[in-house]
């Protein structure tokens, strides 16, 4: 009939509100799984800030070469003296890789009661190439121009030695600067000259310091030894014994940006003085 009750659809409705209770499930279960979505992820944030990568400056036994010779000095006069500085790293953390962490720059500090005065000795003005022979490199500078001599150490990944330059000191060319010139046959044309200065120390208690700012860069190879001695005969070095004791600092930075610092002391004693 046309005017009977309206029939209601009862399948319908249900079918609408299982719908709807799934569709509330669903965005519950969404919810839940972002939240340990985001809670897992701050755990491994936590715990990846926890984790200390390790340095250059960690992983390197950095040590400082200094020897004062005489040891037995004037208490009160400086006089002229052998000067060895230098650097040693181990070989145990060289990775071989071409970005390994290697010393960026260098800065030996020395105690107060060491002097060094490089006016004292003529300037070699020259240009030295990278890779210039040692006897090449003599007979461009003035013979009293050479300060001193020494050794170097390069070494490849598991520490085999590549090479053992002879390095020898150079005075100029320019004030308060010296030439670090290092020559070995089988590095030739790589065998760096390294530029040096000497600066007033930064730490209370020291005089001065050789300044390397540009350490030579050895890609997939480390300098394990480099060091020089200043001779007593150049007159360029003076020490006196006051206090009883010479003291050397090391300050390296390495290309990964981290720092660190050693220090090493020798004792002297007081030179006694002759019966007039």
């Amino acid at each position: 009939m046309a005017g009977g009750n309206p029939t209601l659809n009862l399948s319908s409705s249900k079918g609408a509100c299982e719908e709807g209770r799934a569709s509330d499930l669903k965005e519950e279960d969404l919810l839940i799984k972002s939240r340990k979505v985001v809670a897992l992820g701050l755990t491994l944030a936590v715990g990846v800030a926890g984790v200390a990568f390790a340095t250059a400056a960690d992983d390197n036994d950095a040590q400082v070469v200094g020897k004062v010779a005489p040891a037995k000095l004037d208490k009160k006069k400086f006089k002229p003296v052998n000067l060895t500085l230098g650097v040693k790293n181990s070989d145990d953390w060289i990775t071989g890789a071409p970005d390994q962490p290697i010393p960026m720059s260098e800065f030996i500090e020395i105690s107060k009661n060491v002097k060094v005065n490089l006016n004292k000795a003529p300037r070699c003005k020259a240009p030295i190439p990278d890779g210039t022979p040692t006897e090449t490199a003599r007979k461009s500078c003035p013979k009293k121009s050479v300060l001193g001599t020494g050794k170097a150490t390069v070494v490849s990944a598991g520490g085999t030695v590549i090479a053992t330059p002879v390095v020898t000191v150079f005075n100029g060319p320019g004030k308060n600067q010296v030439r670090l010139h290092t020559y070995a046959q089988a590095l030739a044309s790589s065998s760096p000259v390294v530029q040096g200065r000497i600066v007033k120390a930064k730490t209370k208690g020291y005089g001065q310091a050789l300044s390397v700012p540009n350490a030579p860069d050895t890609g997939a190879l480390l300098i394990t030894l480099f060091q020089a001695k200043l001779k007593k005969g150049s007159k360029v070095v003076t020490a006196r014994c006051k206090p009883k004791q010479i003291k050397f600092k090391r300050t390296v930075v390495y290309k990964d940006e981290s720092s660190e610092s050693v220090t090493k002391k020798q004792k002297c004693t007081v030179k006694k003085a002759k019966k007039k």
